[in-house]
């Protein structure tokens, strides 16, 4: 690549919010589903949106241009591949992280960024004052948007995950800090034989229901809201924390394995499912430590920061397991 082609290469990432809050918005319209049957004019996609036609024009020709619409003659737009990914009803469906990225709070965090690269402190906090999840607790819409967007990424991973270990030696299986439900789901509706207890604040597990029904489940898994730094459901024979531990600190971290340690059962086992840090690789991009960094105060782990933490809460790491996702499993016994 000569300077000419790098600078614009750079340009192009330098210009990449501007892409993200375009998709955002076309998201949070729903203008991928006005335009799941087929290509529209401009101006009748704008009327369904509630939006001025000539800016939902100009919002599509942009999104034309990075290949998430097509334009045809008349000012008409149609879904390409990656744009049939924003409809709701996709398999695939990326629409809830879309409308997710893009709420104000988000987006003047990341705009904060320096604070936290500066101080090592979460711009979050820096901007409202407390951390992220009581600030959710206290702002049920953006926890609807969070858990959609959480539900959405889930389900792509979730039977992956279930697949990949075999979690039928277990008789009761907890899981810490579980959402709406969607890896437990997956691995009731796949392991017949156990019971599960789906752990998460209570404003969060609230709206585990749906998810759990619909995946036939609901009479074996037992809901219980409560704050995991306060204390976890005793006697599981197994401990799940999924993209849990990244958002908290290493001391955070520390606790909240100690207090597992203190509740699990002899002979009992704590799974942690996550993306594991690792060498940057060009082409591979990965920006959720930043993410951590900038929103909650956590951060992403290597397999050997894991296996320390683990050591200092009275685990020791057993046996780590590929998925085929992006996500490794971490197996722990007590030591």
């Amino acid at each position: 690549m000569d300077e000419r082609q790098a600078a614009a290469t750079l340009m192009t990432l330098i210009n990449g919010y501007q892409v993200s809050q375009a998709i955002h918005v076309a998201a949070s319209l729903g203008v991928a589903d006005l335009l799941k049957d087929g290509a529209r004019p401009s101006h009748e996609v704008a009327s369904a949106a509630g939006a001025q036609p000539a800016a939902m024009c100009r919002l599509l020709h942009a999104l034309a241009s990075v290949g998430v619409v097509e334009k045809h003659e008349d000012a008409r737009f149609s879904l390409t591949e990656l744009g049939q990914c924003l409809r709701s009803d996709s398999p695939h469906s990326r629409a809830a992280w879309a409308r997710y990225v893009g709420r104000p709070y988000i987006w003047c965090s990341w705009g904060e960024m320096r604070h936290s690269v500066t101080t090592g402190e979460p711009a979050f906090e820096h901007l409202y004052g407390t951390g992220i999840w009581d600030w959710r607790a206290q702002h049920p819409e953006e926890t609807q948007v969070f858990d959609a967007a959480m539900t959405e990424l889930a389900g792509g991973v979730s039977d992956v995950i279930a697949e990949a270990f075999d979690f039928s030696r277990f008789g009761r299986l907890v899981e810490v800090g579980g959402g709406h439900g969607a890896l437990m789901s997956a691995i009731l509706a796949r392991n017949p034989g156990i019971t599960g207890i789906l752990f998460d604040l209570p404003h969060v597990v609230a709206g585990s229901a749906q998810t759990l029904r619909g995946s036939h489940v609901l009479g074996r898994c037992e809901v219980v809201g409560g704050d995991m730094h306060a204390g976890l459901p005793p006697d599981g024979d197994a401990y799940l924390f999924k993209s849990v531990l990244m958002d908290e600190d290493d001391e955070t971290v520390g606790a909240i394995l100690q207090s597992c340690r203190s509740v699990i059962r002899p002979g009992g086992r704590l799974i942690i499912v996550e993306r594991l840090m690792e060498e940057p690789a060009q082409g591979n991009p990965n920006l959720t430590d930043l993410t951590m960094l900038v929103i909650t105060g956590g951060r992403e782990r290597s397999s050997a920061e894991f296996s320390d933490l683990l050591d200092r809460a009275g685990f020791r790491l057993d046996q780590r397991v590929a998925t085929r996702s992006p996500f490794t499993l971490l197996i722990g016994l007590p030591a």
